[in-house]
């Protein structure tokens, strides 16, 4: 007997895919050797989800599922180029896979705590993050930026991901319930 439902709106799967696609292309990511794959198998993952989206359940959770088409596009991808570079074996892509869809959760609240703690960040520091990460200028060039030694950004870079790490471990006890 032939299924009945309506397929889910379109509208639900660009919703849904422009909410969780940095977290897709992370997962995808780790299981990949560069990031020219990572973005080659996305835009893979995309086309499958699309074509599979009629038969996606709204029940379940979008990300997992993603996840779970992506691992299957990691492995597709890795059986092309496996003999072109040096690539995780099979088995190993099947746990990092099955750990950062389990664990994704945890990786949410993390976002969202290092979102809430960079805002904490004084403005200097959120200035040398910025160079580094989002302009991907070269520890070299930041300390140019600043008149600094590269001496002194790499002990700045140190301190601010101790503020970070701090700041993120205590916004996750806090929201698990598990702080004082």
């Amino acid at each position: 007997m032939k299924d009945l439902r309506e397929p889910p709106p379109s509208t639900l799967f660009v919703q849904l895919f422009a909410k969780h696609q940095s977290g897709l292309h992370s997962f995808i990511g780790s299981l990949v050797p560069t990031k020219a794959d990572a973005d080659d198998v996305l835009q893979e993952t995309s086309l499958a989800l699309w074509k599979k989206w009629p038969d996606y359940d709204v029940t379940r959770d979008f990300f997992r599922w993603a996840c779970g088409i992506a691992h299957i596009e990691v492995v597709r991808h890795r059986r092309k180029t496996a003999t072109d570079r040096l690539w995780f074996n099979e088995e190993l892509i099947e746990v990092l896979s099955f750990e950062m869809i389990e664990n994704s959760d945890l990786f949410d609240m993390r976002r969202d705590a290092l979102e809430s703690c960079l805002k904490k960040l004084p403005q200097e520091d959120r200035n040398v993050l910025e160079l580094r990460y989002q302009s991907g200028m070269s520890v070299e060039g930041v300390a140019d930026s600043f008149g600094k030694t590269s001496r002194t950004i790499h002990r700045t870079f140190a301190r601010i991901r101790r503020l970070l790490f701090q700041c993120i471990t205590a916004s996750i006890r806090n929201s698990s319930g598990l702080g004082a």
